[in-house]
């Protein structure tokens, strides 16, 4: 095989493997999430940030595509190589995101709930001014601590590790290696992914931002809407509280007008997605001074 550019290697060992062999059922999960990892990694670098519905086109395969080699012994370890001259900033780049996970504990224990409930009395006693969206984006604020890209890479190595939480792994570990411009080795059992689990699944309700846009749809039973954002076009979903803040958006639904409301987005693993995150209701503008 010719020199390979970037190289990933996964090393199961433990009570999931058998002979040098794993279930079928974590070969693919641990395939395809990695996978996964590669291609959100490769569109933040491509786009200088991912968003939350951001797809590969047919013509970035290629740059992604790394190939499996044939297992070997010691647990069970593959190894996946590169010849693509992108792929040493594509692993540095998943590393980089896993190594902000790893390093973080940040756990928000208050429910969102509570959050919402923290966010309007804030807003009611004008102890925090509503942003304009477009300054959010612009200059984000000391909540948003790292790239929606870290987030969203994270999220896929997550999905891997949660075969070392389940029950059936018994006393497993899994060291995953990434070699780009150099290389980074992790290593994960069970008290280690349940930590990585817990940052990259900490929420929480970030500053309040003055959205304008229309309402497309609405679910009384979940209390859920999808809301398109005048700025730039790109739709949400919008959570409400109660059924008071549901029934406020009521009669915006397939109307013209614009609905104008103080919302909350959601923080996740201390990341923002401004463009297509979720929104947690707080007001209409026209209830509060926001002067």
């Amino acid at each position: 095989m010719e020199k390979f550019t970037s190289k990933i290697r996964i090393h199961y060992d433990g009570d999931i493997t058998d002979n040098h062999q794993i279930p079928m059922r974590v070969l693919g999960q641990t395939f395809l999430y990695i996978q996964k990892a590669v291609d959100r990694a490769y569109l933040d670098l491509k786009y200088k940030g991912v968003w939350k519905y951001a797809r590969m086109s047919k013509d970035d395969y290629d740059v992604t595509k790394y190939l499996v080699q044939a297992p070997k012994e010691g647990g069970y370890i593959v190894n996946f190589f590169s010849r693509n001259k992108k792929s040493p900033e594509i692993a540095d780049r998943v590393s980089n995101a896993i190594d902000q996970a790893v390093n973080q504990a940040d756990e928000y224990k208050d429910s969102l709930n509570n959050q919402v409930e923290d966010r309007k009395r804030q807003v009611r006693n004008k102890i925090i001014r509503p942003r304009q969206f477009q300054d959010v984006v612009d200059q984000p604020t000391q909540e948003i601590k790292r790239k929606y890209g870290d987030r969203s890479i994270a999220k896929e190595i997550d999905q891997v590790l949660s075969i070392i939480r389940a029950e059936y792994s018994g006393d497993s570990s899994l060291e995953l290696s990434l070699t780009g411009s150099s290389t980074q080795t992790f290593n994960f059992d069970k008290p280690k992914s349940e930590r990585f689990h817990k940052a990259v699944a900490g929420r929480q309700v970030g500053p309040p931002v003055i959205y304008r846009g229309k309402m497309l749809a609405l679910d009384k039973r979940n209390r859920t809407g999808k809301f398109e954002n005048t700025e730039n076009k790109r739709v949400s979903v919008i959570y409400f509280n109660n059924e008071n803040d549901f029934l406020k958006a009521h009669p915006y639904l397939g109307n013209e007008d614009e609905m104008k409301f103080i919302g909350a987005p959601l923080v996740e693993f201390g990341a923002l997605e401004p463009n297509s995150g979720d929104i947690y209701f707080l007001y209409l503008v026209n209830e509060c001074d926001v002067g």
